[in-house]
């Protein structure tokens, strides 16, 4: 395989990525029968671990240690990243990488008692991860079914969200609210390899991501543990490897679908029979499961789901997992989302946001205007609450949730004001109005307190299976044109279409020598 040019600058790597990943893409979506067998090199090539090592960088996670204790300040000031890279490549060439264990930290989970256990590779092992992804991804991406939405490009949540008001608008009135028990922790490993090996036959490949699985976890307690099953929950590559794994579950979902799609208007004179017609909705491990029927059907439909999940060593949570009609309502990746009646007009699907998430974020508020941070200046303060009100009501805007964004601005306003008065017990108003008070605002050094409830809420256009992957400038372009006001700039679907036309001429059209098919 041709590798030219050892390291180039971001802009040049991040194009040349881009373009093999166009060509990865293109080749997988044309032939599903397609295996690749030489791709370790471009794994190790030098424009993929240095927009693997930029991607590292600019995430949070780069500041936390592995087992080794090194973080991205100590690459960039200790070693310098240009020979971290190389030794990286080096070892990966002559065969002597080898994953170290990832290190255990548990966090607990929001309004439960238990804990989530996160496993943190090395540094090294995060980027070379990265490469792995950067690589597998455009591949695997054409397999993937339209029930997952987690974990993939260009799809979010509101994307499934949309999905499940569709469905309960167009007559599905029961739901199955799925939940799998300790997913990441309990995958098999031969579910993964299984997958993998459909699609990739370089052995080198191969060995890489069974070394990352084995790699052991090294507990809280010092003990190194081996890693019989799971995917570290954390993981650079963990996501993408377990959407492939629980592939299990949507395939049979999609046979069932597409056996009801043979000619026009088949669900519903199945419908009319009586039948069960049902569809998937998966976000990573979280599911839920649209039919309709009775809840006898729905419930003969959960036992189903359970053993063929148990067949596959998973298991289904018994107390997540329920039945529910839609006219109750059921919460779904932060949503409320429940079908409610209208005067004069058929009964429809609403969002709202839901109780859990406005009581986490008003618990993150509380948190930090205790006495505990009295000794911040205000305008500190407010750099840690505005990206949390601004996080949650940009995550939100596409539901109805007008009044709970007022009601969030107002208890915000009121801890902040409630935190200065005890930070200046002696002051009266009229001082914290000429110190802080703009026109119904609370600033300092201008940091101004965000209003949750000025982002403008609009309704999220259904995109069903018009969504475009970044490898694809034909299709996203067609894309955006239908869809202008979802693909804005915080997708970044935009960007990289931009990316992809100018790698056309700063990308080596035969950089990469194209894997070889089976």
């Amino acid at each position: 395989m041709n590798i030219v040019a050892p390291w180039l600058t971001p802009e040049a790597a991040e194009a040349r990525v881009l373009h093999v990943q166009t060509k990865l893409h293109k080749w997988a979506s044309t032939d599903p029968d397609k295996q690749f067998r030489d791709l370790f090199n471009l794994v190790y090539d030098h424009a993929t671990l240095q927009v693997a090592w930029q991607r590292i960088r600019a995430n949070r996670g780069s500041r936390t240690t592995g087992v080794d204790g090194m973080t991205r300040a100590d690459v960039e000031t200790r070693i310098g990243v240009g020979r971290f890279l190389e030794e990286l490549r080096a070892s990966l060439k002559d065969g002597s990488y080898r994953p170290q264990p990832v290190r255990e930290r548990s966090i607990p989970k929001p309004g439960t008692t238990k804990v989530r256990r996160l496993g943190i590779s090395t540094l090294r092992d995060r980027v070379v991860q990265m490469a792995l992804k950067l690589v597998l991804e455009p591949i695997f991406e054409p397999d993937q079914y339209r029930s997952s939405y987690a974990y993939r490009p260009g799809r979010r949540a509101q994307d499934a969200v949309a999905e499940i008001v569709h469905a309960i608008n167009n007559g599905y009135e029961w739901v199955i609210e799925g939940d799998l028990e300790a997913c990441f922790d309990t995958i098999p490993h031969r579910l993964v390899v299984e997958r993998v090996r459909r699609r990739i036959t370089d052995h080198r490949v191969i060995g890489l991501i069974k070394a990352f699985l084995a790699a052991g976890v090294l507990t809280e307690l010092g003990e190194l543990q081996r890693s019989v099953i799971g995917t570290p929950q954390g993981g650079i590559a963990s996501p993408l490897l377990a959407n492939l794994a629980l592939a299990v579950l949507d395939e049979p979902f999609e046979a069932a679908w597409a056996a009801t799609s043979r000619y026009r208007l088949q669900r519903h004179y199945l419908r009319s029979k009586g039948v069960a017609i049902y569809r998937l909705v998966r976000y990573s491990d979280d599911f839920v499961i649209l039919m309709t029927g009775t809840r006898e059907q729905a419930e003969a439909l959960r036992s189903d789901t359970a053993e063929l999940l148990a067949r596959q060593g998973l298991k289904l949570s018994e107390a997540k997992t329920l039945i529910t009609h839609v006219s109750q309502g059921f919460d779904f990746l932060g949503f409320r989302i429940q079908r409610k009646p209208r005067v004069g007009k058929a009964p429809c699907a609403y969002t709202f946001m839901s109780a859990r998430m406005l009581n986490a974020t008003k618990r993150k508020v509380k948190a930090l205007t205790r006495r505990h941070t009295l000794s911040l200046p205000l305008h500190k303060l407010l750099l840690a609450i505005n990206p949390i009100l601004r996080g949650v009501a940009n995550y939100v805007q596409h539901a109805a949730v007008k009044h709970t964004l007022h009601y969030l601005a107002y208890y915000t306003w009121w801890r902040v004001m409630r935190w200065l008065r005890a930070k200046h017990p002696r002051r009266n108003w009229a001082w914290f109005r000429q110190h802080y008070f703009g026109k119904d605002k609370l600033s300092e050094a201008g940091v101004t307190l965000f209003r949750p409830d000025s982002i403008p809420i609009t309704r999220y256009r259904y995109r069903g299976a018009k969504i475009a992957t970044p490898w694809n400038a034909e299709q996203l372009a067609a894309v955006h044109a239908a869809f202008r006001h979802v693909y804005d700039e915080r997708t970044s679907l935009e960007r990289l279409q931009q990316r992809l036309i100018v790698s056309t001429s700063i990308a080596h059209p035969h950089a990469y020598g194209e894997p070889g098919a089976r």
